[in-house]
């Protein structure tokens, strides 16, 4: 890290040649009274995401420091953060915009660091994000709703991020993201990062939500991207749920707290519940643990897993004609 950076702003690019203006644009386009750098990782793009970086690169020296990669590192599953930017980044803190998403503030970071600078027993500061759906006719909306600032909570994080925060959103301490936990290597074997850095975060002191909507995230951008991926997808989503699981196991091993480690164990149950469910496992669900969840589901939830039980044949027809397996 060096003194005359305040924040280092990290942004994953491929082929996102329709977007990453947007998300470059909002960046450097930023109102702050501090110096701050851009780095910015081209994987190996099919399309123009190369060029336009370039161009950013050529009109902005002083902020944008860009690597392109010759060879794709995401399907080498090489970490990008670890492997290109965290051994790079030179700010205190560190800011997150993927190339598909941008910033809609200009006065993002410098909120986010006046409040930081204030309070340094803060891990983070968030804010709120507008959800942007780039297929179908879903008008936009906002993540998180709160009345007013908050501190995000143990009881928000745990459940997962949909409840806390966007990674656009999050300005945290460098130091503690270049180094993460052993959950976090964890959760990353099965493909996210943001659950894990949202944990570890938390553990380490206060996370502050402003309320104000600052940055968007662009859902089913493309066909790679996350959010076109999990909801839908049988195998992906099981293996999220299955990494949540491992995740939260491996993380119950720092936790002291008696009240923490009874909500840590609490989520873990409630998404092995999920998984039985998604993999059509209904008759477990009525066995403890499980039941005690399930009798807090709605009624037509129950009736539903009673038909299932009654005609497992017929649900098996069901799950083999949507693609779910066996």
């Amino acid at each position: 890290m060096s003194s005359d950076c305040m924040v280092s702003v990290l942004c994953t690019a491929y082929n996102h040649e329709e977007y990453i203006r947007d998300a470059l644009e909002s960046i450097v386009s930023q109102q702050t009274d501090f110096p701050f750098e851009l780095l910015v990782n081209d994987d190996a793009s099919t399309d123009g995401t190369a060029a336009i970086i370039r161009e950013y690169e050529e009109k902005y020296p002083d902020i944008v420091r860009p690597f392109y990669q010759p060879k794709n590192l995401y399907s080498q599953d090489i970490d990008i953060y670890y492997a290109v930017f965290f051994p790079n980044a030179r700010g205190k803190y560190t800011a997150f915009c993927e190339g598909d998403d941008y910033w809609t503030d200009p006065t993002k970071l410098q909120r986010q660091v006046d409040f930081m600078q204030a309070h340094p027993e803060y891990s983070a500061c968030v804010h709120n994000t507008l959800l942007h759906y780039c297929v179908g006719d879903r008008a936009d909306e906002e993540l998180v709703r709160h009345d007013g600032d908050c501190d995000v909570e143990f009881e928000d994080i745990l459940p997962g991020m949909n409840t806390a925060w966007h990674t656009s959103s999050l300005l945290a301490k460098t130091e503690l993201l270049a180094s993460p936990p052993d959950f976090y290597y964890i959760a990353a074997e099965y493909g996210f990062g943001d659950y894990p850095y949202g944990i570890w975060l938390r553990h380490n002191g206060p996370v502050h939500f402003i309320n104000r909507t600052m940055s968007a995230y662009r859902i089913c951008s493309n066909q790679d991207a996350w959010s076109s991926g999990v909801e839908g997808q049988y195998d992906k989503l099981t293996r999220f749920m299955t990494g949540a699981v491992s995740m939260l196991e491996a993380y119950r091993t720092h936790v002291a707290d008696p009240e923490l480690l009874e909500l840590v164990d609490s989520n873990i149950l409630k998404w092995k519940f999920q998984l039985l469910y998604t993999q059509g496992r209904d008759r477990e669900l009525r066995r403890p643990p499980y039941n005690s969840i399930l009798k807090t589901k709605p009624l037509r939830f129950r009736i539903n897993n009673a038909v299932k039980c009654t005609f497992p044949w017929l649900h098996r027809l069901y799950r083999k004609i949507n693609g779910y397996g066996e």
